[in-house]
């Protein structure tokens, strides 16, 4: 059995640059809410392929739709790209958060194909 051992002094100060006043900490942005937001149980119903699927989820309302529909796309096997979420006759924008649509606990949200929500996939 080979042990190393490292115990070696460094002169120099690692945390310099951070102390520094030219030093200016990268603006991060978060995906964090800026209002507080709740979960909430939705049911996506897809009539995408054979026959009518329904799957429950548990969502933050404060989650963005684009988001949203990577999730729902896992669940249903879909690529993202070739379907829209709608509520109430309302294509949703993938830019939006899902509190934006005031979408209550229980409601279900449809999944429907790119090319009938107006737009097309070529």
């Amino acid at each position: 059995m080979i042990i190393l051992n490292f115990d070696e002094d460094f002169d120099e100060d690692l945390d310099e640059d951070l102390e520094s006043e030219d030093y200016e900490q990268d603006n991060i942005e978060s995906k964090i809410p800026s209002r507080e937001s709740k979960k909430i149980t939705i049911y996506f119903m897809s009539t995408i392929g054979p026959g009518e699927k329904k799957q429950k989820l548990n969502v933050n309302d404060g989650n963005l739709i684009s988001d949203i529909k990577e999730t729902v796309g896992n669940l249903f096997a879909l690529n993202p790209l070739d379907f829209h979420l709608s509520y109430g006759g309302i294509t949703m924008d993938e830019s939006n958060q899902l509190s934006e649509y005031n979408v209550a606990d229980g409601e279900d949200i449809l999944l429907i194909p790119a090319s009938i929500a107006g737009k097309s996939l070529f």
